[in-house]
C-alpha cells in the first residue's frame, strides 16, 4: 500500500515542479523579450515536449514501414532527385567558356546511370508494355514533348545545351513509364509520393542547417514586411523554391490530417510537418508559393465538405477584416518593392514581352529547347545568371514554338480532367481516392508555379510527374477488366 502512495507523491511533485519550471521560465522569457514572446514558448514547450517525441517515433517506424517496400524504380527515382540538386550557380558566359565542370559531370553521370540502369533493367526484364507505356495517355503527351524538344537541336542557339536538357527531360518521362509499367496497385504507387515527400523534407531541412551554419548567405536581411527572407545554400534553394518546397509539404500534410485513418497516430507527425513548412513558408516570402498553397486548401476543403472548417475560418477572419491585419498582409505581398517593380511581376514581365517579340520573329520553330529562353532572351536582356524566364509556357514557345506547348498543355489539362472525374466518382474511403485529393492539392500549386517558374519542363520535375504519373495509373486501371478499388489500408508513410 506504500508504493501507489508513494508513487503518487512523486508524481504530484514531478507536475508541481513542471509548473513552477515553466512559471519561472515564463518570466525570464517576459523581462527579456516581451510578454508576447514569453506566451509564445509557454505554448512551444509543451509541444515539443509531448508532441515532438510521437512525431519522431511515428516517423521513423513510418520510414521503417516504407524501406521494406521499395522497389528498383524507387532507386532510380532518387538518382534523377540528387541530379537535380543546384552546388552552384554559374552565368551564361561560363556555361561556354566551360560547358561541362565538376558539378556539371556529376549532375551528367548521374542522369546517365539512371538511363543505363533503366535500360538494362528493361531489357533484363523484357518489359514488352514498357514502350505501349511510354507513348500513351498523359505519359505520351510528354513523351511527344521530349521528341520535339530533341528534333529543336538542329536549329537550336546552343545545340549541345538543349540536346543534352532535352535527353535529360526524356530520362524522367521514361522512368514514369516504367514506373506505369511496373505498378500494379494504388498502394505501390503511393511508395513513390511517400518516398518524394522524404526528399523534399530532407531538403527543407538543409535549407534550415544552411541558415545555421552560413546565417549570412541563407538570410536575406530588410526583405518585405517579415524583414528576412530565406534561401537555401548547400544546395542551392532560391527563396522561391524554398517557398514551393514548404507550401507542398504544408498541404500535404494537411490533407493526410483531413483523411488519415482513425486511431492512427500520424496526427502528431502531421502537424509538426504542417507547422514548419507554414513556418518556412512564411520566411521564404514567396508570393506565387502561397497563392497556390491556399488555392489548393481552398480546393480541399470544398471537396472534403468541410464546411464547418470553412465557416470556421470565416468566422474568424470576418473581425480581423477591421483591423490592421489586412494592411499588414498587403504589405507583405508587396515585399517593400516599388508599384513599378510590383506591377511587372519583379521584372518577369519585361522577360516575357520580350520573349514573345523574338517568338514573333521564329514562331514555327522557336531558337531550341532550354536554350531559346537562356541564350537569347536572358542573354540579350542582360541576365546572365538567370537560367529562365520564369513561365512555363513562354519558355516553351522560345524553344520549340507551338509544337511543344501542345503536348504539355495537353498532359496538363488532362491530369486535371481525370483526377476531377476520380474525386467525383471514387469512393471516400478507398486509397485512390485519398490519393487523388493529394494530386489535385498537389497540381494547384503545380498550376498556380507553372506562370512563375519553368519547373513542369525542366529536370527533374518530381511533383507534376508524380501527379502526372497518378493521373495516368487511374486512367489505365479504368480501361482494365480487372479494376478493384483498394481500401485505405496501412502502407508505408501513413
Amino acid at each position: 500500500m506504500l508504493w501507489p502512495h508513494a508513487s503518487t507523491q512523486m508524481g504530484a511533485t514531478v507536475r508541481l515542479g513542471a509548473v513552477a519550471g515553466l512559471g519561472v521560465l515564463f518570466s525570464f522569457v517576459a523581462r527579456q523579450y516581451g510578454v508576447p514572446a514569453a506566451a509564445l514558448a509557454l505554448l512551444l514547450i509543451p509541444c515539443v515536449i509531448f508532441i515532438l517525441p510521437l512525431a519522431i517515433g511515428h516517423a521513423v517506424r513510418s520510414f521503417s514501414g516504407l524501406t521494406r517496400q521499395l522497389a528498383w524504380w524507387h532507386g532510380l527515382w532518387l538518382l534523377l532527385f540528387l541530379s537535380g540538386l543546384v552546388l552552384r550557380v554559374r552565368t551564361d558566359q561560363a556555361i561556354r567558356v566551360v560547358p561541362v565542370d565538376l558539378w556539371a559531370s556529376l549532375r551528367i553521370a548521374l542522369v546517365c546511370l539512371a538511363a543505363l540502369v533503366l535500360v538494362a533493367r528493361l531489357v533484363g526484364l523484357q518489359y514488352g508494355d514498357w514502350v505501349h507505356s511510354s507513348f500513351r495517355g498523359l505519359v505520351g503527351a510528354m513523351a511527344a514533348y521530349s521528341v520535339v524538344c530533341v528534333i529543336s537541336t538542329a536549329w537550336s542557339v546552343y545545340p549541345a545545351w538543349t540536346l543534352y536538357k532535352s535527353l535529360e527531360y526524356s530520362v524522367d518521362v521514361a522512368l514514369l513509364a516504367a514506373i506505369l509499367a511496373a505498378v500494379r496497385s494504388a498502394h505501390s504507387y503511393k511508395t513513390l509520393f511517400d518516398l518524394t515527400w522524404v526528399f523534399y523534407g530532407l531538403l527543407l531541412i538543409s535549407v534550415c542547417l544552411g541558415a545555421l551554419a552560413w546565417p549570412r548567405e541563407a538570410v536575406l536581411h530588410g526583405v518585405g514586411t517579415v524583414g528576412v527572407q530565406l534561401q537555401g545554400v548547400l544546395p542551392v534553394v532560391s527563396a522561391n523554391g524554398v517557398g514551393e518546397l514548404s507550401a507542398t509539404l504544408a498541404l500535404v500534410s494537411l490533407i493526410r490530417l483531413f483523411v488519415r485513418p482513425r486511431g492512427r497516430p500520424s496526427w502528431a507527425w502531421y502537424s509538426v510537418v504542417l507547422a514548419a513548412g507554414l513556418v518556412t513558408l512564411v520566411l521564404s516570402q514567396t508570393r506565387s508559393a502561397w497563392v497556390g498553397f491556399l488555392l489548393g486548401l481552398v480546393m480541399i476543403l470544398l471537396i472534403c465538405k468541410h464546411f464547418a472548417t470553412m465557416a470556421l475560418l470565416i468566422a474568424f477572419s470576418l473581425p480581423i477584416c477591421f483591423t490592421s491585419l489586412p494592411r499588414t498582409i498587403s504589405a507583405a505581398f508587396v515585399r517593400g518593392q516599388s508599384p513599378e517593380l510590383l506591377y511587372s511581376l519583379t521584372s518577369r514581365l519585361d522577360f516575357w514581352e520580350f520573349g514573345w517579340q523574338k517568338f514573333l520573329q521564329q514562331p514555327l520553330t522557336g531558337y531550341g529547347a532550354y536554350a531559346g529562353g537562356r541564350f537569347t532572351v536572358l542573354e540579350e536582356m542582360g541576365y546572365t545568371s538567370t537560367s529562365s524566364v520564369h513561365n512555363t509556357y513562354v519558355e516553351i514557345i522560345m524553344g520549340t514554338g507551338w509544337w511543344g506547348l501542345v503536348p504539355v498543355l495537353l498532359a496538363l489539362l488532362g491530369a486535371w480532367w481525370i483526377l476531377v472525374q476520380a474525386l467525383r466518382k471514387l469512393p471516400l474511403a478507398s486509397l485512390e481516392y485519398q490519393l487523388a485529393l493529394e494530386a489535385a492539392g498537389l497540381l494547384a500549386i503545380v498550376t498556380v508555379r507553372s506562370f512563375f517558374t519553368s519547373h513542369l519542363i525542366w529536370h527533374p520535375s518530381l511533383v507534376f510527374l508524380l501527379v502526372l504519373g497518378y493521373a495516368e495509373f487511374l486512367r489505365r486501371r479504368k480501361y482494365r477488366a480487372c479494376f478493384a478499388v483498394e481500401p485505405a489500408r496501412p502502407v508505408g508513410w501513413e
